[in-house]
This record gives C-alpha cells, sequence and structure tokens, in this order.
C-alpha cells in the first residue's frame, strides 16, 4: 500500500488506515449474536450471550441532563483461543449507550461498532481501545496505537437534540525515537476553537522547534441533498456545526476599525457532498457595500475562488453561500502539503477508511471582509477563522458518515 502522508498528523492517519484495511481484508469471523435488549433493570443485563464488558464496570452518570444515572460501557468478543479450531480470534469492540427512564429501567439509547476500534486496528502497539469515561455528561473515548510511531485520539459525545453528537476531538502523535517530537491537537467542535502544538518532523529531515497556537475549525458533515446556492438560507439546509466570529480576537486586520458585532460579525457554515464542499456565512454588517467579501485563502494568503457562489443583501447584512471543489482546494493547499491531493482521493474513495476516525483537515482560512463607504479609501477590517499571531491558519475539516453523529450500526 502506498501511503503517501504529511509531516506529523500524517503518520498516524496511516497506521490507522493500514490496521483498518487489514481488518478489511481478513474474514470476519462467527461470533454470538448481537442483540442489545431493549430494556433492561441494569447494565448488566444488557451484555447479549458470549460478549463481555470490556475493563471496569459500566460507568454511570447522568448523560442527558435528567438527573438520573444513566449507563456507558463496551462489550467485547474474543482475544482468545476459539472453541475447536486453535485460532485466534481478533476482539471487536461495540459502544452500549443506555438511559435511564421514568420507571428506572435502562432503555438502549446507542449500539456503534464503529465507535471504537477493534484489537487488530492498533498497529504493533496492540488493541487501540484504551478507556471509557464519563466527564460533565459527555461519553469520552480514548485510543492510542502505532509501533515507533504512536498516535492517539480522544472523542468526547454528549446527548443532543436526540442525538450523540461530536463535541471534542484530542488527537496526538509522538515519536518513541524522539520523545520531545510531538504533534497535538486539542479540537472543541461545539466552537470551532483549536489549540495546537508541535516539534520536530517526520522522516529524516531536520527537526524544527515547538511551535503552538490557535485557531478555529469549520466542521463539515456529510450531507445527501445538494444545498441552493442562492444567498437565502431555506430550514435544514446548513446542518450540523457553526463557527461564530463575533469578538475582538477574531478581528484578523485593522482591528481599530471593529465597533463591535452590530458592525461586522458572522456565523459560518459548511457541508459536503460528493467532491464539493458548500460554505455559508451569515453576515451582520451595518453598512452593506459592494466591495465586502467572504474569501478562502491559503496559508500564503492567496485566494481559492469557488465554482459558483451567491451574496444577498438583507436588512442586516447578507448572506453568502458558495460552492468550491474539494480538489480545486486541495490543488490550491499543495504548495504546503504536497500529499495533500492523493490523500483528499482516498477519503473521497468510499471504500477507503482513511480519516474515518479524526476526518480530514483542510488548512484554509476563512476571511470576512468589511469595506464601508464611511471609512477611509481602502479601509477594511477583516474578521478571519485565523488568529493574528498565531503560526497556524484557520481550517475546514471535513468528515466521513458516523464520525459526528453516532448511529446504532449493529444487527438488533
Amino acid at each position: 500500500m502506498d501511503l503517501k502522508q504529511t509531516p506529523t498528523i500524517g503518520i498516524f492517519c496511516a497506521l490507522l488506515l493500514a490496521g483498518a484495511h487489514l481488518t478489511g481484508q481478513a474474514q470476519e469471523p462467527k461470533r454470538p449474536p448481537l442483540r442489545v435488549p431493549e430494556v433492561a433493570d441494569n447494565s448488566a443485563q444488557l451484555v447479549p450471550p458470549g460478549w463481555r464488558t470490556d475493563g471496569e464496570l459500566p460507568k454511570e452518570g447522568d448523560l442527558n441532563g435528567d438527573g438520573r444515572p444513566d449507563a456507558a460501557f463496551v462489550i467485547s468478543h474474543g482475544g482468545v483461543v476459539a472453541p475447536g479450531n486453535g485460532e485466534f480470534v481478533v476482539v471487536k469492540h461495540v459502544l452500549v449507550l443506555a438511559l435511564r427512564g421514568d420507571d428506572g429501567k435502562l432503555h438502549r439509547s446507542m449500539v456503534s461498532d464503529a465507535a471504537v476500534l477493534d484489537g487488530d486496528e492498533g498497529g504493533v502497539f496492540g488493541d487501540p481501545f484504551q478507556d471509557l469515561s464519563i466527564e460533565r455528561g459527555a461519553v469520552v473515548i480514548m485510543h492510542y496505537g502505532g509501533s515507533r510511531e504512536r498516535w492517539g485520539f480522544t472523542h468526547r459525545y454528549r446527548s443532543q437534540n436526540g442525538q450523540w453528537t461530536l463535541i471534542g476531538l484530542d488527537i496526538g502523535y509522538t515519536d518513541s525515537t524522539a520523545p520531545d517530537n510531538h504533534f497535538d491537537q486539542d479540537i472543541n467542535l461545539s466552537t470551532g476553537l483549536v489549540e495546537s502544538s508541535e516539534k520536530g518532523d517526520y522522516g529524516s529531515r531536520p527537526g524544527k522547534s515547538e511551535i503552538s497556537g490557535s485557531y478555529y475549525e469549520l466542521e463539515a458533515p456529510p450531507v445527501t441533498r445538494t444545498p441552493t446556492i442562492d444567498g437565502r438560507i431555506a430550514e435544514g439546509e446548513w446542518p450540523g456545526y457553526t463557527v461564530r466570529l463575533n469578538e475582538q480576537g477574531q478581528i484578523y486586520r485593522q482591528r481599530q476599525l471593529w465597533h463591535g458585532a452590530n458592525d461586522l460579525s458572522a456565523k459560518l457554515h459548511a457541508v459536503w457532498l460528493g467532491e464539493n464542499l458548500f460554505l455559508c456565512a451569515e453576515v451582520t454588517d451595518n453598512e452593506v457595500t459592494s466591495s465586502d467579501a467572504v474569501r478562502l485563502l491559503t496559508r500564503r494568503g492567496l485566494i481559492i475562488k469557488p465554482g459558483q457562489s451567491k451574496m444577498t443583501a438583507g436588512k442586516t447584512g447578507y448572506v453568502f453561500e458558495a460552492r468550491y471543489s474539494l480538489k480545486s482546494i486541495a490543488r490550491a493547499l499543495k504548495a504546503d502539503d504536497k500529499y495533500i491531493v492523493d490523500n483528499l482521493e482516498m477519503v473521497l474513495d468510499p471504500s477507503s477508511v482513511y480519516g474515518d476516525s479524526q476526518g480530514f483537515q483542510l488548512p484554509a482560512s476563512i476571511e470576512v471582509v468589511d469595506v464601508d463607504n464611511s471609512a477611509a479609501p481602502k479601509a477594511r477590517s477583516v474578521l478571519s477563522t485565523r488568529l493574528a499571531g498565531s503560526p497556524y491558519p484557520g481550517a475546514i475539516r471535513i468528515f466521513r458518515k458516523g464520525t459526528l453523529v453516532l448511529v446504532s450500526d449493529s444487527e438488533q
């Protein structure tokens, strides 16, 4: 398998892909039926015959804000010699979430095979599943794997609007032969804020000094219906996450020209379908002019042009909607990441598992440019997902189905 990877984050993506690829080629062993009861008096009764709880006892805590103790645990099968043939059975992990009802019983809410990696998906390091816990009402799942190059990620899911939604994602990479070298991202998907730091590089190239900084990342879920690029927002057209640009610290240029959120602010949305990325900005602007703009830029400040766009002015600002070719974005970013086009191809391949767990990041910033007629000529304030003084540009991360919102994908 020819895996072209960027430094740091690319390496553990490659390891995860390789492990999942091998799993897909191996024949799935016959396992006991996975039928989790709909209702049970306790967690033990939710474990199907032939399966076991993995790790400590099922975790209990309030997962939906009703004050009652709910349950979260992982059930597993395998990891021992299969009776009769002497073969090792790969460990299968399945996430089970149950909510306690008014009747005091636990009601099955989620049974996900995809949320927890299996025992052969951790590379040489072994079973990558590390722990499951409940923190401040969120289900936290930790993975760690690799060999010389170690990777890890932590997913935080919360019950929101009847769905189990990803609200936090921590990604990390270390080199066991150079412990000081690392790459870390702490992503708050609810706000889009990312805290990142890194030191060193992958391969034989000279190491880098440590750098760190913050930026905003727009999370793009997959959709089944193309948004209409008409500068108007229809109900349900932009599902998922929103990045809000409405603070002084998000002014990237000419901070002195900004006079608060009513002067200039924005709510950003993104989705993707097929080979296209769709971007929407709901902009509050007290003086809309023909020079106002919403732009997608590379790390070097080059504008990436959309294939289609529309801006429609309203009473308090305007709505900007655009369609971009994902491949065109990747080609524009190739100057800073020579493998990004090849890696995007793997993400777009339905048969590939590349990026299933951590998504795929496009390091491009979104700028909202405000040019008022009342201001000095060419004077403009700029809101951006890239923060002044940070070594990182803003970003857009596209996720495959089943990562941002958990779905029950096991036989019931």
